[in-house]
């Protein structure tokens, strides 16, 4: 019995003593904090995880609904599209969320504004007394411009003066110009009503038809100091007196000669007034003109005015003249006349003959293979090729008898050389006027001033096309339009676009390939205007987008003056002056230079305006850019349109 109590007690002894025991104790004991803490932190990471994807779909509906508006109207299509989008992103019962709900909303000023809510249930913290979670999200979404620039390129030709069915407005209110100067101010006014207080927004303008008038922009450096024109040259016949001068007298003749009975007879050939009478008063009035006759005349003979003096030693002659009729009309009267004149201007100048139509260079003497005599008034090799960029204007040998006259300079433009091909793609090297970013060092690279007032089209007038042809009368001209100004980029308030579009009027045939052409130049952030284009003062980056607008299909004429001169006579295009080779090959440069300037991330919208958007067009717009617009208020809501997908699309909240 001892010995069982003793050994009872030795056991109580050494597990009281015995610490391993200590860890079953303490675990036991820390399992409910433990619980807590896990539980916890899952549940805190699932809250964490459902708001964020609340917050995420929130977002996602908020950017959806603005970005279907096409301006500041919310409706409920455009809420649709934003809960629809919630939804893709936050479906019913994610994460066991309840009692979800979610709204979206607009302030009437482009702002969309969401909502949205739910009750997270909790996992393990619900033996803790925390069984739901309330969740909540609040975003908005609104289209906001930063740095944007914006290059208008306009049709303005003769068919924008019809009504958009084609019917004659004459460019009045119902016409496609006058929806064009609308649609032009409705997307200006949506830009600005997005634009970012600190952004730049720029705005420029090309206005095109057969001709672009960009040449009072492009810098002096980069114009031309010399140019062919297909013009004319006045021929002179050499001078009468070559080796006199103005004031000279010189001899006629010094011989006895028959005189006539009256002396507005001078000069004349017909024997009739050299008849002298002879019978009664009749005869002896007549020997009187005779004896009396010694004198001073200065009768002009054919248009020269010359000087006759008669001497005294006058012969009253009977029968000098033979008998026919009358025998008392045969006397004559003789005497010794010495006639002189004195020298013009006219008679020591050679004088004007007709006019050479051909092709001319500024500043080269006798550019049309003959060579006018010695003393010819000096001609287009005294033209001052520099001065038509001082006055806008330059002096040359067009005016009467090959005299200079003043011709007008009004902006339009020729190209520098090309090269004669059909094959674009890529441009070739030393196609100058094709090239965006050209920047010219020599001659051949530069611009030159088309001169309307200076060209000719070489023909007959039954239309037969000649190399040289002698006229003493004007020759045709080429087709001519030359539009308003193009603008470059640059800020520009609201009353000076308005000004600017209401001075757009109509008029010849359309060249999309200029248009494009020059609206590429003025954005490239490389070219001729890079110092201006390449950066904004705030540092960021910029947009560039180009609008394009025509209300027809491409129409060229090798009979008008474009950038490239007179087709039929220059050739720089077609090289054979045909029409259809023309077309075709103005339709393909379009193309390289719309591949040129998106190369330049420059965004190309194309709008066509009553008429057929064409797969020309439709090929030069970036992808998804080509819209029609068949009436005037469709043009309105495709350039409102544009303008906001141009905005960059921004959460704000």
């Amino acid at each position: 019995m001892g010995r069982k109590m003793q050994a009872r007690t030795s056991f109580l002894h050494r597990l009281l003593h015995d610490k391993t025991a200590n860890t079953l104790a303490i675990a036991a004991a820390s399992l409910v904090p433990m619980m807590a803490m896990v539980g916890g932190g899952i549940d805190a990471s699932r809250y964490y995880m459902a708001t964020a994807r609340l917050q995420a779909a929130c977002d996602a509906g908020a950017l959806a609904a603005r970005r279907a508006m096409t301006d500041d109207s919310f409706t409920d299509a455009h809420r649709d599209i934003g809960l629809a989008f919630f939804d893709q992103n936050f479906n019913d019962g994610i994460f066991g969320v309840t009692d979800r709900t979610r709204s979206f909303t607009s302030n009437g000023s482009g702002v969309v504004t969401g909502t949205a809510s739910g009750v997270l249930p909790s996992t393990i913290m619900a033996a803790f007394g925390y069984t739901t979670f309330p969740l909540s999200a609040t975003c908005s979404a609104e289209l906001n411009i930063s740095n944007t620039d914006i290059m208008f390129v306009l049709d303005v030709t003769g068919s924008m003066a019809e009504c958009p069915n084609g019917s004659s407005c004459s460019s009045g209110p119902g016409s496609k110009i006058v929806g064009l100067r609308s649609a032009v101010m409705s997307f200006y006014d949506t830009v600005e009503a997005s634009t970012s207080p600190s952004a730049q927004v720029r705005y420029g303008l090309v206005p095109y038809s057969q001709q672009v008038s960009v040449g009072f922009s492009i810098p002096r450096a980069y114009m031309a100091n010399n140019h062919r024109y297909q013009s004319r040259v006045a021929r002179f016949n050499p001078a009468a007196f070559p080796d006199n001068q103005a004031g000279d007298v010189i001899l006629i003749s010094d011989q006895v000669e028959w005189l006539p009975f009256s002396t507005a007879n001078f000069g004349s050939t017909a024997t009739d007034p050299y008849r002298f009478r002879t019978d009664g008063s009749s005869g002896t009035t007549a020997r009187n003109v005779c004896t009396n006759y010694p004198a001073t005349y200065t009768p002009t003979i054919s248009g020269v005015k010359q000087t006759w003096q008669v001497f005294a030693s006058t012969e009253f002659v009977l029968n000098q003249w033979p008998n026919t009729g009358s025998a008392n009309n045969l006397a004559g009267c003789r005497a010794r006349v010495r006639k002189t004149r004195t020298l013009t201007t006219t008679d020591v100048t050679p004088q004007f003959a007709n006019w050479t139509y051909c092709p001319v260079i500024t500043g080269i003497s006798a550019p049309c293979t003959f060579t006018n005599p010695p003393g010819s008034p000096p001609g287009w090799e005294s033209v001052v090729f520099a001065d038509v960029y001082t006055n806008n204007s330059i002096n040359l040998p067009l005016g009467p008898s090959g005299s200079m006259t003043n011709v007008t300079w009004t902006g339009c433009i020729e190209e520098p050389s090309t090269v004669i091909t059909g094959t674009y793609s890529p441009i070739p090297a030393n196609a100058f006027d094709l090239n965006i970013n050209l920047v010219p060092t020599n001659e051949a690279q530069r611009w030159k001033p088309a001169l309307i007032n200076a060209v000719w089209k070489r023909e007959d007038t039954n239309g037969n096309t000649g190399s040289y042809l002698n006229r003493t009368a004007d020759l045709s001209r080429p087709g001519w339009a030359c539009p308003r100004a193009a603008r470059k980029l640059s800020e520009i308030s609201r009353a000076d676009l308005q000004t600017y579009v209401n001075a757009l009027s109509a008029g010849g045939n359309t060249y999309h390939d200029l248009g494009m052409l020059w609206g590429a130049r003025f954005i490239t952030p490389r070219g001729i205007f890079a110092a201006e284009n390449m950066s904004a003062p705030n540092g960021d980056p910029i947009s560039r987008h180009i609008v394009f607008m025509t209300d027809g299909a491409q129409v060229n004429n090798v009979e008008n003056y474009s950038t490239h001169g007179i087709e039929w006579w220059d050739r720089r295009i077609t090289g054979d002056g045909n029409s259809s080779t023309e077309f075709n090959r103005r339709a393909a440069r379009l193309q390289a230079i719309c591949d040129a300037a998106e190369q330049e991330n420059i965004t190309i919208w194309v709008v066509a305006f009553g008429t057929t958007l064409t797969q020309n067009l439709r090929d030069c717009a970036s992808p998804g850019r080509a819209f029609q617009a068949n009436d005037t208020a469709t043009l309105t809501a495709r350039f409102q349109e544009i303008a906001q997908k141009i905005a960059a699309l921004r959460l704000t909240s």
